[in-house]
C-alpha cells in the first residue's frame, strides 16, 4: 500500500573498469511496505571475487524473510551476512565493504561496514553523508591528516568490513525522515577515489526527476579523466519523487491527542492519589520514628513500663507500614523490655534465682537491641547476685554447723549478715542472726559437756610436752626444747591450768638463758671471722696498690697473705682470685727484672760510646735507655739519662768547633 502511494526511482551504474571482472554488486527489492537497496564492493587482491555478490544476496534474502527498519534487526541481517561470508567454502577468504539502505517510504535508515559511501541531497544540497570505517577517516576527523580522505594512503585500512572474524561492529544510522525530491546516492571507492565530492554534489544539484541521466553524467566525468588502474566502480541513485503520506495521519493525530489528554488526566489522578498516599505514608513513618524515639528515651531513662507501651505501639505501626527493619528492631526491643520487667517483678517478690536468670536473659537480648538498658541490667543483676550470695553463705554455714565446723560456720554466718546489711536484705539478715544464735547454742552445749574431759586431757598433754622438752634440753637441742615448752604452755592456757603454765614458763626461762649464751658465742665467732675477712681484704687491697706501682715483690707478699687467710676462712673463690693475682705478680716481676737488665746494658753502651767520642751513637743509646727506665717507672734513672744526653750534645758541639 505504501509503495503504490509513493514514487521511488532507482538507477545504477556498475562496471569492471580496467579489471577483468566487476568486483562490485548492487541489488534492491521494493516490497509493499518496505524497500531495501544494497551496494557492496569486494576486498581482494585477486582478479575476481564473489564476495560482493554473496554479501548483497544474503542481506536482501534476510530482509525479505523479515522486513524491518529496527536497529537490532538490521544489525542481525549484517551479522548473519558476515557469518555466511566467513563460512563460505572458498580457498580465498571473502571480504567486502557494504552499505544497505532500508526505507518504509516515509523515512530511511542505513547500515554500513567498510568504505562504500552514502550521500543524501535535499533541495539540491547535501543533507546527510556517511563516514568511512577506516583509519584514514579517524585521522581526518581528529585533524591528524594533511591529505584529503580520497587520497590518503590509509583509506582502505578498515576496522570494520564483511568477512572480519572477530570484533565485527557495523554502524547503524538513526532514522532519517524523507521529503519529496530527496536523492540518495551510493558509490564505491572505484568511483570516489577519482571524482571529488563537490563534483558529485554539482551533478545532483542540477538533476531532473530521472536518476539515469545524473548517473550517465557522473560516469562520463569519471571516464573522461582516463585514470590509470581504474578498478571496479559502481554508483546508484534513488530519487524520492514522492514519499508516502499516511491518509489517516490527521485522524490519528487527533485520536492521539485525545488519548494523550485522557492518559494525562488519568495519570494526574493517579499521581494525586499516589501523592496523598505517599503523604499519608510519610506521616505514618514520621509517627513511627517518633514512637521509636520515645521508646529509646524511656529505655534510656529506665522507665520500662512506659517503654513497653510505646514499643508495642511502634511495633504495630511498623507492621501496618510493612517496615520489616523497624518491625524486627521493635520486636527485639520489646523482648528486652518484657524480660527486664519480668526480672524486676521476681526481684520485688524476693525470688532472686528467677530474677538472676531473667536479668541474664535480658543481657543477652540487649546485645541484639543496640545494648539498650545494659547499665540497668548489670546493676540489678549484681543486686540479685548479692541476694543469692547471702542465701548461699547461710546454706554453707548450716552445712559447716552440721559437721561441727564452728569456726567455718561462724565466718559464713557473719559474712551473710554483713552482705545482707549492705543490700538491705532484712530477711537475709534475720536468717543469718538466727543461724548465729543456733551456732552459739550448740557450741555452748558442747563446751559444757567437754570441759571436764578437756581439763584431764590438758594435764596429760602438758606433762608429755614438758617431758619431751626436758629430753631435748639434755641433748642440747635448744630450739626443739623451746617448741616443746611453748606447746606445753599453750595447752595449759587452753585448759586454764595455771600451775602447768608456771612450770612451762620456768622451763622456757632456762631455754632463753641457754639461747642467750649460745648467741654470745656465735657473735664472738662471727666477729673473729669478720676481722679475719677485713685483714685478708686489706692485704688484697695493698697487693693491688703495690702491683699498680710496679712493686711486684711487695704485691707478691700481700697476695700470698690474702690467699692464706681466705683459704683459712674457707672462701675458696676469693683464694682462687688471689692465686691468679699472685701468679700475675710473679710473672710481672720476672718481666721487670729483664727490662731493668736491658736498660742497664743500654746505659753502659751509651757511656762506652760517649767515652769513645761516638757522640751520635752514644746519644741514641742514651735515649733508648731513658725510654726503658721510663717504662720501668725509674724517674731517677730517667733524669740521669737526660743529664747524659745534654752532656753528649755539649761535647759534640765543642768537638766539632775544635776540628
Amino acid at each position: 500500500m505504501r509503495k503504490s502511494n509513493s514514487e521511488f526511482k532507482t538507477a545504477f551504474v556498475s562496471e569492471a573498469g580496467s579489471e577483468l571482472s566487476n568486483n562490485d554488486y548492487f541489488a534492491y527489492v521494493e516490497l509493499d511496505d518496505y524497500a531495501c537497496y544494497v551496494l557492496a564492493s569486494g576486498i581482494t587482491d585477486l582478479r575476481s571475487t564473489e564476495a560482493a555478490k554473496l554479501a548483497v544476496e544474503h542481506f536482501i534474502l534476510s530482509f525479505q524473510d523479515n522486513p524491518s527498519m529496527g536497529t537490532r534487526t538490521l544489525t542481525g541481517y549484517m551479522e548473519e551476512t558476515n557469518r555466511r561470508l566467513k563460512d563460505a567454502g572458498t580457498e580465498q577468504r571473502l571480504k567486502a565493504s557494504i552499505i544497505a539502505v532500508v526505507t518504509d517510504y516515509k523515512s530511511l535508515r542505513y547500515i554500513e561496514a567498510g568504505n562504500v559511501r552514502l550521500r543524501m541531497y535535499r533541495g539540491g544540497r547535501v543533507h546527510h553523508s556517511s563516514s568511512d570505517m577506516s583509519l584514514a577517516q579517524d585521522m581526518v576527523d581528529q585533524g591528524r591528516a594533511d591529505t584529503v580522505l580520497e587520497r590518503h594512503e590509509e583509506r582502505h585500512n578498515l576496522y570494520s568490513y564483511l568477512g572480519k572474524r572477530e570484533f565485527f561492529r557495523p554502524f547503524v544510522s538513526t532514522k532519517i525522515a524523507l521529503c519529496d525530491g530527496d536523492i540518495i546516492s551510493l558509490y564505491t571507492s572505484g568511483f570516489w577515489e577519482h571524482v571529488d565530492p563537490q563534483e558529485i554534489d554539482d551533478i545532483f544539484h542540477e538533476a531532473s526527476n530521472e536518476p539515469k541521466e545524473s548517473l550517465d553524467n557522473l560516469e562520463d566525468m569519471l571516464l573522461s579523466r582516463q585514470p590509470m588502474g581504474l578498478k571496479s566502480y559502481s554508483i546508484a541513485a534513488i530519487f524520492v519523487n514522492k514519499s508516502y503520506r499516511d491518509p489517516e495521519r490527521e485522524r490519528k493525530r487527533k485520536r492521539n491527542i485525545k488519548i494523550a489528554i485522557i492518559v494525562f488526566i488519568v495519570l494526574l489522578i493517579i499521581g494525586l492519589i499516589a501523592f496523598f498516599i505517599y503523604r499519608h505514608y510519610q506521616g505514618k513513618k514520621e509517627e513511627l520514628k517518633k514512637t521509636e524515639t520515645e521508646t529509646v528515651e524511656y529505655i534510656s531513662g529506665n522507665n520500662f513500663v512506659r517503654a513497653q507501651s510505646s514499643c508495642q505501639s511502634a511495633l504495630e505501626q511498623a507492621k501496618s507500614l510493612r517496615e520489616s527493619d523497624d518491625e524486627t528492631r521493635m520486636r527485639k526491643y520489646l523482648m528486652l523490655i518484657d524480660g527486664i520487667l519480668a526480672a524486676d517483678k521476681a526481684l520485688q517478690e524476693k525470688d532472686y534465682a528467677t530474677a538472676y536468670d531473667g536479668y541474664m536473659t535480658a543481657m543477652m537480648n540487649s546485645k541484639d537491641a543496640d545494648l539498650m538498658g545494659m547499665n540497668y541490667i548489670e546493676t540489678h543483676l549484681a543486686l540479685a547476685e548479692q541476694h543469692l550470695y547471702v542465701g548461699d553463705l547461710i546454706a554453707l554455714g548450716n552445712r559447716a554447723l552440721d559437721a561441727d565446723e564452728f569456726d567455718k560456720a561462724e565466718t559464713a554466718f557473719y559474712k551473710a549478715r554483713d552482705k545482707a546489711a549492705v543490700v538491705h536484705d532484712e530477711d537475709g539478715r534475720k536468717a543469718a542472726m538466727e543461724a548465729l544464735d543456733k551456732l552459739y547454742g550448740k557450741k555452748e552445749k558442747q563446751n559444757t559437756a567437754g570441759e571436764e574431759k578437756i581439763k584431764k586431757s590438758t594435764e596429760a598433754a602438758v606433762a608429755d610436752a614438758m617431758k619431751k622438752g626436758d629430753g631435748l634440753m639434755e641433748k642440747g637441742d635448744i630450739e626443739g626444747a623451746e617448741k616443746a615448752y611453748l606447746e606445753a604452755r599453750a595447752i595449759a592456757n587452753a585448759g586454764g591450768d595455771k600451775n602447768s603454765r608456771a612450770d612451762a614458763m620456768k622451763s622456757l626461762e632456762s631455754v632463753y638463758a641457754a639461747k642467750a649464751e649460745k648467741a654470745t658465742e656465735q657473735t664472738k665467732a662471727v666477729d673473729a671471722k669478720n676481722q679475719m675477712y677485713a685483714v685478708a681484704s686489706n692485704a688484697a687491697e695493698q697487693g693491688d696498690k703495690a702491683f699498680g706501682t710496679q712493686d711486684y715483690v711487695s704485691a707478691q707478699v700481700f697476695y700470698q697473705s690474702a690467699m692464706d687467710k681466705f683459704t683459712a676462712l674457707g672462701d675458696l673463690d676469693q683464694a682462687g682470685k688471689m692465686k691468679t693475682k699472685l701468679d700475675n705478680a710473679v710473672r710481672k716481676q720476672g718481666e721487670s727484672n729483664q727490662s731493668k737488665q736491658n736498660a742497664q746494658a743500654m746505659e753502659e753502651k751509651a757511656k762506652a760510646l760517649y767515652t769513645a767520642k761516638d757522640y751520635a751513637g752514644a746519644k741514641q743509646a742514651a735515649i733508648s735507655a731513658k725510654q726503658m727506665y721510663a717504662a720501668l717507672g725509674n724517674q731517677a734513672k730517667v733524669d740521669e739519662m737526660n743529664t747524659l744526653i745534654s752532656q753528649i750534645d755539649i761535647d759534640a758541639v765543642i768537638d766539632k768547633n775544635l776540628k
